[in-house]
Parts: C-alpha cells; sequence; structure tokens
C-alpha cells in the first residue's frame, strides 16, 4: 500500500504542473468597443391578462389636454332703426336690423343669398350697385301691412299701423335722397302755424315728426294733400328696407345710413 501512494504522489504532481494557469490581465476591457447584443422581445398578438396589465403598468395613458373653446360673446349692431322685423304670423321680434357691415360696391351677390328680395319690387332698383352693395340679402319674406301716406311740397310720408312707425322721405330738393325715421310719436296739431295757400300743416303722428324731427319740415315743406288710407308691403334686408305703395304702385329703398332711393 504505501509503495502505491509512493507511486501516485510523483504521478499527481507531474499533472499538476502540465495543467494552464488562468490569464487574468489587468488591462480593463473598453465596452464601447465591444459590439451589444440585442434581446428581441416577441409580443403575442393575443396577450393573456397577465401581460395585459404588464403592459398597463409599464405604459400608462397619457393625460389628454382638453381644447379651450372660444366663449360665445355678444354681437353689437349699429345702424339706423328702420323699424320691427315681423315674421310671418308673429308679433315683432327684433329692433335692430343692420350689423355693421362696409359699403363697397360688389361685396353682395344677390344670387347667393338664401332669401332673395320679392318679386313684387321689380327690378329697377336692383341696377344701382350703389343700392345693392349696401342692401345685402334679405332677411324675411314681404310683410303686408294697412298704413297712411301723405303728399308734401317735397317728399312724402308713411305711417305703419301694426307698428306705429313714420318714414319721412325727401323725394326733391336739396335733401334729396334722404329720409328720417321715428316711431310711437305723440300726436301734434301745428295749430299755432299757417300753410300757405293751397298747403296744409301735417297733424297727428305726421304733425309731431314734422314739427320736432330737425330736418323734416325745412326738407319736406308742407303737405299737399289731406293724409290717406292704404296698403303697403316692406320686405327687411342686411342694410336697409324695400318699402311698397300699393296705392301709386311705386318702390322706396331706404337704407340704414339714412340714404333714400326711389321711387321706382
Amino acid at each position: 500500500m504505501n509503495r502505491i501512494l509512493r507511486c501516485l504522489i510523483p504521478l499527481l504532481f507531474l499533472l499538476a504542473a502540465c495543467e494552464p494557469e488562468s490569464a487574468v490581465s489587468s488591462t480593463p476591457v473598453d465596452s464601447a468597443g465591444q459590439p451589444k447584443q440585442l434581446a428581441t422581445v416577441f409580443i403575442s398578438p393575443t396577450p393573456d391578462e397577465a401581460q395585459r396589465q404588464a403592459t398597463q403598468v409599464a405604459a400608462p395613458p397619457l393625460a389628454t389636454a382638453v381644447p379651450v373653446l372660444p366663449t360665445a360673446a355678444p354681437t353689437a349692431y349699429v345702424g339706423v332703426f328702420l323699424g320691427e322685423a315681423v315674421d310671418e304670423g308673429e308679433r315683432p321680434v327684433i329692433s335692430l336690423v343692420n350689423p355693421a357691415r362696409p359699403t363697397v360696391p360688389g361685396v353682395v351677390e344677390p344670387s347667393n343669398c338664401l332669401l332673395q328680395a320679392d318679386p313684387v319690387y321689380g327690378s329697377a332698383w336692383s341696377t344701382d350697385p350703389a343700392v345693392t352693395s349696401t342692401l345685402g340679402c334679405a332677411l324675411q319674406p314681404t310683410v303686408p301691412f294697412r298704413g297712411v301716406v301723405q303728399i308734401f311740397e317735397r317728399g312724402v310720408m308713411y305711417w305703419r299701423g301694426d307698428t306705429n312707425e313714420i318714414w319721412a322721405i325727401a323725394t326733391s330738393g336739396p335733401a334729396a335722397g334722404r329720409y328720417w325715421y321715428a316711431a310711437n310719436l305723440q300726436e301734434g296739431n301745428n295749430d299755432d302755424l299757417t300753410a300757405p295757400e293751397g298747403l296744409r300743416l301735417p297733424v297727428r303722428g305726421f304733425g309731431m315728426m314734422w314739427r320736432s324731427v330737425a330736418g323734416v319740415r325745412d326738407s319736406l315743406g308742407y303737405a299737399r294733400i289731406d293724409e290717406q288710407e292704404l296698403s303697403m308691403q316692406s320686405q327687411r334686408f342686411e342694410g336697409g328696407l324695400l318699402h311698397l305703395d300699393n296705392a301709386a304702385g311705386q318702390v322706396f329703398v331706404l337704407l340704414v345710413d339714412g340714404r333714400a332711393f326711389g321711387p321706382y
């Protein structure tokens, strides 16, 4: 036994001497220059519940910003008051009919309007660009009504019975092409004045407007006839009014800037 051990021990030393030593490098390895291995992640087209929960935790939904909508603000309207627009079968609903808009010839093409001018007013008025560019599109259909007319030396007055409105229109003289408007005037008789021979003093609402509204008396002069009842029609537009005197068969265009055109 001892002989066997004595033979094995040198053999073990010999085997140990033949084993290669592990080389340990003291030089740091530059990882930046080494090729990197990319991991491929397989995503199942039909993930189970655990996979869905893991995805939600890893990628939570982002909060979506709610768009801020502009706050509606009231639109200011300015212009000459032409009375109250009336829908068929309804009482007056509005009192201002003119949104401020430039009076540039050719701005509005009547063919582009949703509501057209009533044929009852003819077409003579529509040939003037100064009229059509300001009048714009119709706001409502034609409204018939009863009223009163009185002819003056240089113009005419109309009273609308259902709304108690008065229009004084200068048709000749220095103020030709202008009109004045009033509503709900008290009555006046002008008994303290005397009209020239063959002429008359206006009374009631016409008399009050003739006397109290600056420019009307000097522009229209005295009345040539007494008041007469008649039927009339009007159609409201963006920039004014078409007015038809059925008794005389004449049409006036009254614009919001105070200009009057006609009679046609």
